[in-house]
């Protein structure tokens, strides 16, 4: 069986001749010893010697015996050259392509959605290039893609065993509470004991906030309101229940973005009764305030294990 044979033996001749005519890819695939034809007929030139060491399936395929010619079968040669034609698109074949080229690591091709991202995992997965896919999967955790759909990333992560980046994405999602992040479909690739997981690493979290209580004289609260407020009579929100609104904030989103919440300030404000000049000063005391508590929060948080089974 020839190169091309492997790949190609399920195409029939009217399938050949309803496709359009085949386009080149362009530079850098514009030189090589094979042609791989992608879905929607453009054409990556590409070496053996490159596909062989990133891919067993590849390098198992080029070791069968090749035919002394293939000029006779035009449907599967260009300029002399074996065709290969696969079920992924342009799109995809050029950042998979893209990956196996050895400066990848200096030049790291853009993936500029996590529909691609998607994508080229599953095809690194099909040829089994396992280092493609490895590295593609490290780069999901990029404020791009986890800022927008850290649900996606977890998933994403999660399925491909990846426990790094399941965690980072894990941790991301413990500023939303539990029921807030939506369905997406990548869900549909990872168990539900993975998610039951994930859930329990929320509540898990939000559980040990309480251990805020022991830090409150490391960690004073910023004062909701002024001397001037407290004068008047206008304020009404005792230490403890305000710390214990800290506490029942971070328990439910544990983590300190939940001290910025606009809203929650709001309310905590509202409670204490300030004045306007105490409710224009609020938001910026907790920010400084955020930021001297996101220690002990981390460090709760670190003791925490998300305890999936990446085996």
């Amino acid at each position: 069986m020839d190169t091309c044979t492997t790949l190609c033996k399920y195409t029939s001749v009217e399938d050949v001749e309803s496709r359009p005519i085949p386009v080149d890819a362009g530079a850098p695939f514009d030189r090589g010893d094979i042609i791989l034809r992608s879905a929607d007929n453009v054409d990556f030139h590409f070496h053996k010697l490159l596909l062989s060491l990133a891919s067993s399936f590849f390098s198992n395929m080029f070791s069968l015996p090749q035919p002394d010619s293939l000029d006779d079968a035009a449907d599967r040669t260009k300029d002399g050259l074996p065709i290969i034609p696969v079920t992924e698109n342009s799109v995809i074949l050029q950042k998979l392509l893209s990956f196996c080229s050895p400066v990848y690591d200096t030049d790291v091709p853009a993936l500029e959605n996590l529909d691609i991202v998607m994508s080229v995992p599953d095809a690194a997965d099909k040829y089994d290039m396992k280092r493609v896919g490895i590295f593609i999967v490290r780069m999901i955790t990029a404020p791009r893609f986890l800022e927008k759909e850290p649900m996606r990333v977890f998933a994403i992560a999660c399925r491909y065993r990846s426990e790094a980046e399941t965690l980072v994405a894990a941790r991301y999602m413990l500023r939303f509470a539990v029921w807030e992040p939506a369905y997406v479909s990548e869900l549909d690739f990872i168990s539900g004991s993975d998610f039951q997981r994930l859930v329990k690493y929320h509540t898990n979290c939000g559980q040990a906030m309480t251990q805020l209580t022991r830090l409150w004289s490391t960690y004073p609260l910023p004062s909701l309101d002024c001397k001037f407020c407290r004068k008047k009579g206008v304020s009404r929100l005792s230490l403890k229940e305000y710390q214990d609104s800290v506490i029942e904030a971070l328990r439910i989103r544990p983590s300190v973005e939940s001290l910025l919440n606009p809203e929650w300030i709001d309310s905590m404000v509202r409670r204490a009764g300030s004045c306007i000049g105490c409710r224009e000063r609020a938001p910026r005391a907790l920010a400084e305030y955020a930021k001297e508590l996101a220690f002990p929060v981390m460090a709760i948080i670190l003791e925490i294990p998300l305890d999936i089974d990446f085996r």
